[in-house]
């Protein structure tokens, strides 16, 4: 399972290497479609730490990384924003990305 965080913890995760953060609301359909592909590739790309973050209870993350819709993935490295996908994306492609 992928671990939920909140923005107190969000500038210490995105520390440490590659981080994949799923930033999502539990109204959104397209999020809960995405959800399940976010937990598949957890546990099969061992070298990227997932996390989720509910946007509504997390408003200043939102407006700091501009996520006007959801879902938006998040992709640091390093404590450095590398990507940031806003949509619904298929496992595949997600794969393809985060590599």
């Amino acid at each position: 399972m992928v671990k939920e965080i909140n923005k107190n913890e969000f500038d210490e995760v995105i520390k440490n290497g590659l981080v994949v953060i799923d930033c999502y609301a539990p109204w959104c359909g397209p999020c809960k479609m995405l959800s399940p592909i976010i937990d598949e590739l957890a546990l099969e790309l061992n070298n990227v730490n997932f996390y989720k973050l509910n946007v509504d209870n997390n408003a200043e993350i939102a407006t700091k990384y501009g996520i006007m819709s959801i879902p938006t993935i998040l992709i640091f490295e390093e404590n450095e924003l590398k990507n940031k996908l806003v949509g619904f994306r298929s496992k595949e492609e997600l794969k393809d990305i985060i590599k």
